[in-house]
C-alpha cells in the first residue's frame, strides 16, 4: 500500500464506515456542525481504498456490513505499521460479550452503543483524540492476553472498558467460587453416609469428585486472569472488604503512590498507604476523610479530582461491590490526569486567546468604518470654519464662536486618528530605528510627565537590534504606556522602561494567538501600581473601555497602542496581578537594515493663485463644495461630478482644457481605477490626485499606486 498522506494540524476529517445511507448521513450532520470535515464509505473494503490515499482523524465504523465488517476493516488498520496510529471506533448494540471481546482483539479504541447521544459521540471522539496524543508521548500502550469463550485475545482498552470486563470476570469468580463450596458441603455429607452408601456411591463419588477439579480449574483460571489484568492495568487498583482491611492492590497503584511491596499491604487500612505516603498529599486527613465518606454512603463516584503536591492531579473512582448478600467491598481506581489537565488548559488558553484576538479584529473594522465616515463631516465642519474664518476681520466678534467650532472639530479629530490607529488604518511613515535612542530622547520628557513622587529607571540593552516602525507612532506607544503607569501609582511608585532582544519560539507562538515564531526586540513598561484583574486584562486594548473615573480619560490610550503594534507588523501583551502591578510588553520584527538618518523638515511653500481648470470627483456632497469652494477661492475654475461616469460625461462635454482631476478613491458605481483608465484615454496629459479618507493600504487596494 502506498504511504497515504498524513493529515496536517488543521484537517479534522473523520471517516464514516456505514453501509446504512440514513444512519451515515446522521453520522455526517452532527459531525459537521462540530467543524469536522467527514468522508463516507459504505463497506470496509471502500474505507481502506479512502485511507489510502489519506489518513482520517478517526474512523468510525459499523460492524455489520457487506463484503467486509468493521471486525476485518479494524483488523487491516491495526495491523498496517503505517496506519495502525489511526483511532476506530465500532457502533455496536453490544447484544453479545463475545462481540465486544472480538472487536478488543481487533484493536478497536472505543465502542460507541446504538442509539446513542450527540452528546456522548463528541465526547468519546474528544477522549480518544487527547489519549492519542498522551499515548504518543508516554510511548506506551497498555493491554493483556486472555482466553475467554475457548479463544486467545489480545485486548487494548480505555478504562471504563477494562472497568466492565474486572468487574464482569470478577463476579464470574464469586460465582465459581460459590459453587465450589456447594461442591465441598455435598463432598461432606457424602463423606458423612460413606460407611453405609460406599458401595452406592462410590460412581457418584468419583463424578462429584472430578466436577469439583473442574471447578477449582476454572477458578484458578479466573484468578489469573484478574490477576493479569490488574498486573498490566495503567490505572492504580485497590480493593477493600467490608471492614476496610486492604484485599489488593496493583503495581500501578504503588507506583502511583510511592509505597513498595505490593504484597506487604495486603490486610492493611488505606489510612496506613496514606501516612506511608504523606508527602503526596496536600491535606492527608482530608483525603482519609473523604475516602471514609464515600465508604459509609455507599455511593458509585466517577472521575473525583483530586489535586495533590507538586501539581500532580489524581482521579479517583469509587466503586461499591456486592459479592451477595452478606459481603460488600469497594474499588478504588486512580488515574494520573496531570499531564492531561496541562494540556487542556493550554488548549482553553488558547481559544480564550483566539476569541480575544477575533473580538479585537470585529471591533477595528467597526472603528474603522466609523473613523472613515466621521472624517468626511470632520473634513466639512473644519474646512468651513476656515472658509469662515479666512473670510472675517480680525475684529469681527463671530471669529470667537467660529474658533470654537474649528477647535471642537479638531478635538474630534484627534478621537478619530485614535480610532484609526486601533484599526491600524492610519497612514505610517516607518523608518529603521534604534528603540534605545527613542527611550533616552524621550527621558526628560517622561520625567516630567510622570511627577517627582515616580521614580523613573531605564534598562537598555547596549546590544539591541533595530526595528522598522513610525518614530512619531513608537513615541505615542511609550506616552501612552508611562501616562497609564503613572495613573495606577497616584501615591507614586517606580517606573522602569527595558529594552531586550528576544527570540519567540514556537511553544509560544502556540500560547499567544496571533504570535509568529522569530527575533523581535521588545519594550518592556513596567510599574509598581494597583495592577489589573484577569477580566480587566481581557478589555484593557477595547476603544472606550476605561477604569478610570468619569471625565479622567477617553478610554482610547490603550487601544491606540494596541494598534499602532499590531499595524507595525508586532505584538503587545500585558502580565499583571491585583496588587502586584502590570508589565506591558510590546513585541517588534528585529530587522538587520541600518538605521535611518533623522529626516529633515520640508521648507514651506508659498501658496500661489491658481488659474487652472480642476475636474473635481467626490460622492459626499459636503467634502465636495467644500474642496469646490477652497479651490475657486484660490483662482481655480471647477468641473464638479458625484461619480465616476458623471465625470467621464463631463470631461466628453467640456471642450476647453482639463488640467488636474482631483477624484476621491472609494465611490460607488464606478471603480477609481476604470475611471483612470478612461480618463487617460480620453485626456492622455490629464494628471490625476487622488483623496482619500482610508490609508494608503486602501489606495494600493483600489489600485490608484502600483
Amino acid at each position: 500500500m502506498d504511504v497515504p498522506r498524513k493529515a496536517s494540524k488543521d484537517d479534522r476529517e473523520i471517516l464514516v464506515v456505514e453501509d446504512s445511507p440514513t444512519q451515515a448521513e446522521r453520522l455526517k450532520y452532527i459531525l459537521e456542525q462540530h467543524g469536522y470535515k467527514i468522508s463516507v464509505a459504505r463497506n470496509g473494503r471502500e474505507a481502506l481504498a479512502k485511507i489510502s490515499q489519506r489518513l482520517p482523524l478517526v474512523v468510525i465504523s459499523d460492524i455489520m456490513m457487506p463484503e467486509m465488517d468493521g471486525y476485518q476493516l479494524c483488523r487491516q488498520i491495526k495491523g498496517d505499521d503505517k496506519l495502525k496510529e489511526v483511532p476506530v471506533i465500532l457502533l455496536t448494540s453490544l447484544a453479545d460479550p463475545v462481540d465486544v471481546v472480538r472487536g478488543l482483539e481487533c484493536g478497536a479504541d472505543n465502542f460507541i452503543t446504538k442509539p446513542y447521544q450527540e452528546t456522548y459521540l463528541l465526547s468519546r471522539i474528544q477522549y480518544i483524540l487527547i489519549n492519542r496524543e498522551l499515548h504518543k508521548s508516554e510511548k506506551m500502550q497498555m493491554g493483556i492476553e486472555i482466553f475467554f469463550a475457548g479463544q486467545r485475545y489480545f485486548i487494548t482498552s480505555e478504562r471504563q472498558q477494562i472497568l466492565n470486563l474486572l468487574l464482569s470476570t470478577y463476579e464470574t469468580a464469586v460465582q465459581k467460587n460459590q459453587e465450589l463450596i456447594k461442591a465441598q458441603e455435598q463432598l461432606k455429607n457424602l463423606n458423612e453416609h460413606l460407611e453405609d452408601k460406599v458401595q452406592q456411591r462410590t460412581v457418584a463419588l468419583v463424578g462429584e469428585v472430578t466436577e469439583r477439579r473442574k471447578a477449582e480449574e476454572r477458578l484458578r483460571e479466573n484468578l489469573a486472569l484478574v490477576t493479569a489484568l490488574l498486573d498490566n492495568l495503567h490505572i492504580g487498583v485497590l480493593f477493600e472488604d467490608d471492614s476496610r482491611c486492604i484485599l489488593s492492590l496493583n503495581p500501578k497503584f504503588c507506583e502511583m503512590f510511592g509505597i513498595d511491596g505490593q504484597a506487604q499491604w495486603n490486610g492493611r487500612s488505606c489510612a496506613e498507604v496514606v501516612e506511608a505516603a504523606k508527602w503526596l498529599f496536600t491535606n492527608p486527613e482530608a483525603f482519609v476523610q473523604s475516602n471514609d465518606e464515600r465508604f459509609a454512603n455507599d455511593e458509585t463516584v466517577l472521575a473525583e479530582e483530586l489535586t495533590m503536591n507538586a501539581g500532580r492531579i489524581l482521579e479517583r473512582d469509587h466503586i461499591p461491590i456486592c459479592v451477595d448478600e452478606q459481603r460488600r467491598g469497594q474499588l478504588w481506581l486512580y488515574r494520573d490526569v496531570t499531564e492531561r489537565r496541562r494540556s487542556e488548559e493550554a488548549l482553553r488558553q488558547s481559544e480564550e486567546q483566539l476569541r480575544q484576538s477575533q473580538k479585537m479584529e470585529a471591533i477595528g473594522r467597526l472603528a474603522g468604518g466609523v473613523a472613515h465616515d466621521f472624517n468626511n463631516l470632520l473634513t466639512a465642519i473644519i474646512g468651513y470654519s476656515d472658509v469662515v474664518l479666512n473670510g472675517l476681520a480680525e475684529s469681527d466678534p463671530s471669529r470667537l464662536e467660529i474658533s470654537e467650532i474649528k477647535k471642537a472639530g479638531e478635538r474630534a479629530a484627534t478621537l478619530t486618528s485614535q480610532l484609526l490607529a486601533f484599526s491600524r488604518k492610519q497612514v505610517l511613515q516607518p523608518r529603521v530605528l534604534d528603540l534605545n535612542v527613542v527611550v533616552a530622547d524621550m527621558d526628560r520628557m517622561l520625567q516630567r510627565l510622570i511627577g517627582e513622587d515616580i521614580e523613573l529607571v531605564t534598562r537598555p540593552d547596549p546590544a539591541l537590534g533595530r526595528v522598522k516602525t513610525d518614530p512619531g507612532q513608537i513615541e505615542q506607544v511609550i506616552l501612552n504606556l508611562a501616562v497609564n503607569a503613572r495613573d495606577a501609582m497616584p501615591e507614586g511608585g517606580k517606573l522602569t522602561i527595558e529594552t531586550a532582544n528576544v527570540e519567540l519560539d514556537e511553544a509560544y507562538a502556540r500560547g499567544h494567538a496571533n504570535a509568529k515564531p522569530g527575533l523581535y526586540v521588545m519594550l518592556a513598561v513596567s510599574d509598581s501600581g494597583i495592577g489589573m484583574s484577569p477580566e480587566t486584562q481581557s478589555r484593557i486594548f477595547e476603544p472606550f473601555f476605561t477604569t478610570k473615573e468619569k471625565g479622567k480619560g477617553t478610554g482610547l490610550g490603550l487601544s491606540t497602542i494596541y494598534g499602532i503594534v499590531k499595524q507595525s507588523g508586532g505584538n503587545v501583551w500585558v502580565y499583571s496581578e491585583p496588587g502586584q502591578g502590570a508589565t506591558f510588553k510590546v513585541y517588534l520584527p528585529r530587522v538587520e537594515e541600518d538605521v535611518a538618518p533623522p529626516e529633515r523638515p520640508a521648507p514651506a511653500v508659498a501658496v500661489k493663485q491658481g488659474s487652472e481648470t480642476v475636474l473635481l470627483v467626490e460622492d459626499e456632497e459636503g467634502v465636495r463644495t467644500l474642496v469646490s469652494t477652497i479651490l475657486q477661492q484660490n483662482g481655480y475654475s471647477v468641473l464638479e461630478a458625484q461619480d465616476g461616469s458623471e465625470a467621464i460625461e463631463m470631461s466628453q462635454q467640456y471642450d476647453g482644457p482639463i488640467h488636474l482631476m482631483v477624484t476621491d478613491v472609494v465611490m460607488p458605481q464606478m471603480n477609481v481605477r476604470v475611471l483612470t483608465q478612461k480618463m487617460s484615454q480620453l485626456r492622455p496629459h490629464l494628471k490625476i490626485l487622488y483623496i482619500s479618507g482610508y490609508t494608503d493600504d486602501a489606495i494600493v487596494h483600489h489600485g490608484c499606486i502600483g
